[in-house]
């Protein structure tokens, strides 16, 4: 059996207290096996997104498990787990997260700081080339179309070679041709032999996916695989 690089076990998550506590997950389990490319599908308000942060350490549950290549999240110190994070997880999201006032190249050497590269120019401008985008480098995000951004916002994700990406809504913002773009680019991202765990509200998109996993209700509904 392929190994599974996340393991979630019986992962609860409660909001609020008392007569105001609502639960966005009840009793989730799920491996994700490393190399894999998984979309999460669902209504929205039924716990796509928050089972996507507690994935990838950004939100803890309220009771379970999450293994992360083999490391228990739920155990970890807050450096601890921010260490983790780096190291791990590329993260992709649909607003972009861009710093308005950075350029593009300064946006990816920033993440490159924050995971312990340091002031590292050229890989910077490596991973905009990676993306397509080396001629964009001098150039804030306002400056660029929303294909671009993403693109830019992937670079980012991949500053500190993680073996992971976590993408909430990544074509969200997009027009047709730059979802095409960016689906292309994620089809060689993995391909290298990344793990990708995407939520999707497009079938269309989700169809890049090997495997296709619902949640409604906080609950995993059902889940196909694609070409299967």
């Amino acid at each position: 059996m392929p190994e599974a690089v996340i393991r979630i076990e019986n992962v609860t998550k409660v909001y609020g207290t008392g007569e105001a506590a609502a639960a966005a997950l009840s009793g989730i389990s799920l491996d994700v096996e490393r190399g894999a490319w998984l979309a999460i599908m669902g209504p929205s308000g039924h716990g796509k997104s928050t089972l996507l942060q507690i994935m990838g350490g950004l939100d803890q549950p309220t009771s379970g498990q999450v293994h992360l290549d083999g490391t228990e999240l739920t155990r970890l110190r807050p450096a601890e787990l921010a260490h983790t994070r780096a190291r791990s997880i590329g993260f992709v999201f649909q607003s972009f997260n861009l710093l308005s006032h950075l350029t593009a190249l300064e946006n990816i050497e920033l993440a490159l700081w924050f995971g312990g590269k340091g002031d590292d120019r050229a890989r910077g401008m490596a991973l905009l080339e990676s993306v397509g985008l080396a001629g964009k480098a001098h150039l804030p995000p306002g400056a660029l179309s929303g294909g671009q951004q993403q693109r830019v916002a992937v670079a980012r994700a991949l500053a500190n070679d993680p073996d992971i990406l976590l993408m909430d809504e990544p074509t969200g913002n997009l027009d047709s041709a730059s979802e095409a773009e960016l689906l292309s680019l994620l089809s060689s991202l993995h391909g290298q032999g990344r793990t990708i765990v995407m939520v999707t509200h497009n079938p269309a998109v989700a169809e890049r996916a090997q495997r296709v996993v619902h949640v409604k209700d906080g609950r995993i509904d059902k889940e196909r695989f694609n070409g299967a």
